[in-house]
């Protein structure tokens, strides 16, 4: 008879023991399976863009990961994949150690306080990558910006200094007699040093020039002209560019008569008075021997017209006669036509005559 194996009964797990079910059995396996370490982000962080993945690859980590409904769980390389039916925070003890490991407390440190900006790139998770890409970007093009406006500033100085040297060559060739006129024209007009190589190039032609004079020229000029007449100052001023005629008569310092708009009053004619005599002052007092002057006034025709006077602000040209009875300061239009509406009907006259 063959040997019959015994079997101890009571070493022998009853049926009652196990789950009834199948979805007690599935919660029973979940209960005893390991749940691995759960890594925690900073509000506003994602295990997506926070987590340095690329330090698997630089350093041997002891853990693998699984990200599963935005959650990251860490599961240890040695990790057993069950826990006892004892066991509380349902990891086993490989994925429990790897709270303390210092690699992962150097991650979560990173994750609180920012990567260093010059910490190595692995240590850098998909976000810190944009930012550290979005940074640079911003220098290149700081700095290809700051290089280009110091090529052009450097190009701009570089052509100024060549238009400077331009123009000292210009005023040495002596081809501009008045340059000092030229360039005083020039910068009163605020031209820049092209503006003023311009004006040279066109004063040397003899397409420009200057109508500046200075004092002395102009006194120089006068003496001239009071000395040798009309035909002498014409010749002066083609020969050596002196001021012309017409500009020596704007120079000349003849005192102002003030017009009178209607009857003179004692104080105009104490003023125009004074302003013909005023020169005569030093001539009478060089004479010594002079008793008396005589004064003559005659009487010269005019236009028959209304004229108005700015520095006064009256109308003159109606007869001193009448002028009293309306107003012959220019206030607005209607002071204008008041006064020829009493043209119009003969209560004021025009004046045919002035007396000087």
């Amino acid at each position: 008879m063959p040997d019959k194996t015994v079997i101890d009964v009571d070493e022998i797990e009853t049926i009652s023991d196990l789950p009834t079910n199948t979805q007690s059995i599935e919660k029973e396996l979940f209960r005893l399976a390991c749940q691995g370490y759960v890594l925690r982000f900073p509000d506003g962080q994602s295990p997506h863009s926070a987590y340095p993945f690329g330090l698997h690859d630089l350093r041997t980590l002891p853990w693998d990961y699984a990200v599963r409904n935005g959650v990251m769980t860490l599961y240890a390389r040695g990790c057993s994949s069950s826990v006892g039916r004892n066991s509380v925070s349902g990891r086993c003890e490989e994925c429990k150690r790897l709270e303390k490991n210092p690699s992962l407390e150097g991650i979560r440190t990173r994750l609180k306080d920012g990567v260093h900006e010059n910490a190595s790139y692995a240590y850098h998770g998909i976000g810190g990558h944009h930012q550290l890409l979005r940074r640079k970007d911003a220098s290149i093009e700081f700095y290809r910006l700051r290089g280009l406006n110091q090529a052009k500033t450097l190009l701009g100085k570089a052509t100024a200094l060549s238009d400077y040297k331009r123009f000292m060559v210009a005023i040495a060739s002596g081809k501009v007699e008045r340059v000092d006129r030229v360039l005083q024209r020039g910068l009163k007009q605020r031209k820049g040093i092209s503006g003023l190589l311009a004006l040279f190039d066109a004063a040397a032609q003899g397409l420009y020039r200057p109508r500046t004079y200075t004092e002395k020229e102009d006194m120089r000029a006068l003496l001239i002209w009071r000395l040798g007449g009309t035909r002498v100052a014409h010749i002066n001023h083609r020969a050596q560019d002196a001021p012309s005629v017409s500009y020596l008569r704007s120079r000349s310092f003849v005192p102002p008569v003030i017009p009178s708009p209607g009857k003179p009053t004692a104080e105009e004619v104490h003023k125009n008075v004074e302003a013909t005599i005023e020169g005569l002052d030093e001539v009478l007092a060089a004479l010594g021997s002079v008793i008396h002057v005589v004064m003559m006034f005659d009487e010269v025709a005019t236009e028959k017209r209304i004229r108005w006077d700015p520095k006064t602000n009256f109308f003159i040209g109606a007869c001193r006669e009448h002028a009293h009875k309306t107003s012959m300061e220019f206030i607005g239009p209607s002071d204008m036509e008041e006064l020829f509406r009493c043209i119009d009907d003969g209560v004021v006259h025009h004046a045919a005559e002035v007396r000087i």
